[in-house]
């Protein structure tokens, strides 16, 4: 037989023995290759799977907690007016209507009586809210709003910050943020809640002071509240009692930014007392 012939018979019949030897464990261990950590994990399925949930688990948990530790801050922010200034802040997209002229004041006369009832009905280009003011809780605050509204200041002016599922805000005639009658009150701490309905005083961030700025809660916000402990307190002088249908159309308006787009307008603010 030829060398070449029985070359290839021998490495026919050789094949099979280094096979057997192999699947019989006869390889020497320190030619045999062991994965480190992580890879040797692939070589266990149900070990490999349950170390992937629980690094998926962490993920989303830690995301959780992270955005729910922004959000009270995150909205307070804004309820905030702008710091007045010379000039008006060129990130504001909105500029004074050319109808609205506006009004300043040394200061609100005295037009209220804490021991009679008061009502404001907000006219406005998407409906009327009616709101009951708490002049006996909050005397000043209402003092403040009731005095504006007679004066006519609120009439002609755009509901200027809209936060949807949060609040809506108005209250400044340049439509900027940064609008204010030329007076400031004193806060009037109480124990109200910011509930869905009710009125508040917006405020500079860290100010004990407010101006003529206002917003409509459209929820419960807890976070703003007398109690709260990591940010502004913002106390309620009014809530609505009839229209909050129509605070909730204005909250889901049209945004350009947090502007309605198309702008909804204050048309009056009429003042009951009983």
């Amino acid at each position: 037989m030829a060398k070449k012939r029985k070359r290839e018979l021998q490495h026919l019949r050789q094949e099979p023995a280094r096979r057997r030897s192999y699947q019989l464990g006869n390889t020497s261990p320190k030619d045999i290759y062991k994965p480190g950590f992580p890879m040797n994990l692939l070589g266990n399925v149900k070990l490999f799977a349950l170390f992937g949930v629980a690094v998926i688990a962490s993920m989303i948990i830690a995301a959780v907690l992270t955005n729910r530790g922004n959000d009270s801050d995150a909205e307070a922010d804004d309820l905030r007016t702008v710091t007045p200034t010379a000039t008006v802040d060129a990130s504001a997209t909105a500029s004074p209507s050319a109808s609205v002229t506006a009004k300043t004041f040394a200061a609100a006369e005295q037009v209220v009586d804490p021991a009679k009832q008061y009502t404001a009905t907000m006219k406005t280009s998407k409906g009327d809210i009616v709101i009951k003011l708490y002049a006996d809780k909050a005397p000043n605050t209402v003092n403040s709003f009731v005095f504006l509204a007679k004066q006519g200041y609120f009439d002609g002016i755009t509901f200027h910050r809209v936060v949807k599922d949060f609040v809506i805000q108005a209250g400044d005639p340049t439509g900027t943020g940064s609008g204010g009658p030329g007076y400031t009150t004193k806060d009037e701490p109480n124990e109200i809640p910011n509930k869905r309905g009710t009125i508040t005083m917006a405020k500079v961030a860290g100010s004990g002071v407010f101006g003529s700025q206002f917003f409509i809660n459209l929820k419960d916000n807890a976070a703003l509240d007398y109690n709260n402990t990591s940010g502004d307190k913002f106390y309620p002088f009014g809530e609505v009692t009839s229209g909050m249908d129509v605070v909730d159309a204005i909250g889901n308006a049209t945004l350009a930014g947090s502007k309605p787009n198309p702008p909804i307008t204050i048309t009056t603010v009429t003042i009951e007392e009983k």
